[in-house]
C-alpha cells in the first residue's frame, strides 16, 4: 500500500496530494502538463522532498516531514520505469536488468537469475543477450519493467511510460502493459497525460489540475460523472446543467431552450453527460420519434487520426466524435448547420 499526504510549493501554484493506493492497485495520474502528476512520483520515490506531510510504503513511514524522517531512495525499494526507458545502450538486456537486482544488493548469481525471472516475466528471456539498441520501443519499454521488476520494488511508478511510442505500437503496448499490472502484487502509479491509457491501465483514475487532486474514480464514474467542466473536457465528454422532472417516458432535463430524455431516475437541478461518440450528426432531421435533438452550427473540428471532433452550438455547446468517413460523407465545414441526436440510453442525469 502507498499513503502520501504532502504539500510542496511548485513554480505557479501549491502541490497539495492526498492519496492512497491499494497493495494490488494501479493507480492512473492523469491531467495536463505541469499539473505536478510526475512531481508527486519523485516525492513517493525520494527524488524530490516535500515541504510538509508524510509518504508511507507498505504500512512503513519513508518521510514524516514532522519528525524529520528520511529514508533515501536506495532503500525504499521503489521500481521505477521512466519516460525515456532509461536503459544503458552498451549493455545487453540481461545486463540491464541484472542492474535492478543489484541495485538491492544481491550477489551477482542471484541478480542474475533475479534479472532472468523478471525478462521470462515479461517475455524477453530469449533476447537477454541482444544490446538495448536493437530493441523495439515496446521491447525497450519491456525491459525497463524487468528491470523494475528485479529490484524486487515494493511499489512500482511509471512516469509516462508510452510516450515515446508511436500511434499503432502504443495501442499493442498498452494492452500487454495492462495485463503486466494485473499481474505484479505491489501498487502501481502511472502518471500520463493521455485520457486513452489513463482509462485502460488503471483500476482507478486520478484527474489532477494544477497541483490538486479534482477527482478520482473508476474509469465508470469518471465518464458518466464528471464533477466539474475541467474534468468534463479533459476526459471528452459532454456536461452540460439543467432542470429535471419526471415525465410518462422518463426524465426530461431543461437546459436552456434544449429539452432532453433520459432514462435515469432525477428531480431538481442535475448535470448531464453524454459520449461524443453518442452523437450522431446528419444534414436533416432525423425521421421517426427521435427526442433528443439539436439544432446547432458547427464551431469547431479537430481531426484525431481516423475520426473528427465536431464542436456544435445551438443555445448549448456539445461535441460529436465521428469517423473521417462520416466526416467526408456529410461535407461538414465551419458555420454549417446540423443535427445532433442522442439516444436516451447515452445519457446520463446526476
Amino acid at each position: 500500500m502507498i499513503r502520501l499526504d504532502v504539500t510542496k510549493p511548485l513554480r505557479d501554484y501549491d502541490l497539495e496530494v492526498c492519496l492512497e493506493i491499494g497493495q494490488r492497485e494501479t493507480l492512473a495520474l492523469v491531467g495536463p502538463t505541469g499539473c505536478g502528476k510526475t512531481t508527486v512520483l519523485r516525492i513517493i520515490a525520494g527524488l524530490e522532498r516535500p515541504e510538509q506531510g508524510v509518504v508511507m510504503i507498505d504500512g512503513t513511514h519513508v518521510v514524516d516531514v514532522g519528525s524529520g524522517t528520511w529514508v533515501t531512495p536506495q532503500q525504499r525499494r521503489v521500481g521505477m520505469v521512466f519516460q525515456d526507458y532509461a536503459l544503458f545502450p552498451h549493455l545487453s538486456v540481461l545486463r540491464n536488468v541484472e542492474f535492478g537486482a543489484r541495485a538491492r544488493s544481491l550477489p551477482r548469481g542471484q541478480a542474475r537469475t533475479a534479472a532472468l525471472e523478471a525478462l521470462a516475466a515479461v517475455g524477453l528471456d530469449q533476447l537477454a543477450d541482444v544490446r538495448a539498441t536493437e530493441l523495439s520501443g515496446g521491447q525497450q519499454q519491456r525491459v525497463s519493467l524487468a528491470r523494475a521488476l528485479a529490484s524486487g520494488p515494493r511499489a512500482l511508478l511509471l512516469d509516462e511510460p508510452m510516450s515515446a511510442l508511436d500511434a499503432s505500437t502504443r495501442r499493442e503496448v498498452r494492452a500487454e502493459l495492462r495485463r503486466f499490472l494485473e499481474g505484479i502484487s505491489c501498487p502501481a502509479i502511472v502518471v500520463t497525460h493521455d485520457v486513452v491509457d489513463a482509462l485502460t491501465l488503471g483500476d482507478r483514475v486520478c484527474v489532477m489540475h494544477e497541483g490538486k487532486v479534482v477527482q478520482m474514480g473508476d474509469r465508470a464514474d469518471l465518464l458518466s460523472r464528471p464533477r466539474s467542466p475541467f474534468v468534463a473536457e479533459f476526459l471528452g465528454v459532454n456536461l452540460i446543467s439543467g432542470e429535471a422532472a419526471t415525465t410518462g417516458e422518463g426524465t426530461e432535463v431543461t437546459c436552456g431552450d434544449l429539452k432532453l430524455l433520459s432514462a435515469d431516475a432525477a428531480q431538481g437541478p442535475v448535470q448531464v453527460t453524454f459520449s461524443p461518440w453518442d452523437v450522431v450528426l446528419s444534414r436533416t432531421r432525423p425521421e421517426g420519434s427521435a427526442r433528443n435533438v439539436l439544432h446547432a452550427t458547427v464551431s469547431g473540428i479537430t481531426h484525431m487520426g481516423g475520426r473528427s471532433r465536431i464542436a456544435l452550438n445551438g443555445g448549448v455547446s456539445i461535441v460529436a466524435e465521428i469517423t473521417y468517413g462520416a466526416h467526408e460523407e456529410l461535407g461538414l465545414g465551419l458555420g454549417d448547420v446540423v443535427y445532433a441526436a442522442i439516444k436516451a440510453a447515452a445519457i446520463h442525469v446526476y
